[in-house]
């Protein structure tokens, strides 16, 4: 197939197809410009396999199951990666004001750290609970809490941004 031939079928694929992947899209992702994001991979990806097609109905499955497939990817990886933006978590939460982390250097530092040390962070030195509290909510040892702050202070240490703000045990 030439180059005109492929940018034809493309074309056509786009205009027969992009409307209904773009709800089936939209209803997984519930967000337009995500939704517009997969679209473009999804044509891209048809455009680079250059896949053949038995009928249309072969292609409309192909494009669907591609697309669905992309949103799945986007919302694994969103997933694994979330984020906030400190500023808005800041505004909600009201988290550096009045609570010790008036520098936002330490507050992102600890924002970095692992889920299971900035657990133990978040509980302990923002939240205010005790060792023994701490335990006790996330189900784990006072040892096992210990340990995780010393972790937690540890490597923030190591990134060259000893913390001054009371990171201490009980």
């Amino acid at each position: 197939m030439n180059q005109e031939a492929r940018n034809a079928s493309l074309e056509r694929a786009i205009e027969n197809y992009s409307n209904m992947l773009y709800k089936i899209c939209f209803v997984i992702l519930k967000n337009e410009q995500d939704t517009k994001d997969v679209l473009q991979e999804t044509f891209l990806t048809y455009m680079t396999k250059r896949p053949r097609f038995h009928s249309e109905e072969h292609k409309k499955a192909w494009l669907i199951k591609v697309s669905q497939n992309k949103c799945k990817e986007f919302l694994r990886f969103h997933k694994k990666h979330a984020a906030v933006p400190l500023e808005e978590v800041e505004e909600s939460i009201g988290i550096t004001k009045g609570l010790g982390f008036e520098d936002k250097e330490k507050l992102n530092l600890i924002w970095n750290l692992n889920v299971k040390l900035k657990t133990v962070v978040i509980l302990y030195y923002i939240e205010g609970y005790s060792v023994k509290e701490t335990a006790a909510i996330l189900n784990i040892s006072e040892v096992a809490v210990k340990k995780r702050l010393q972790r937690a202070r540890e490597i923030l240490s190591e990134l060259g941004k000893a913390y001054d703000g009371g990171l201490v045990c009980d």
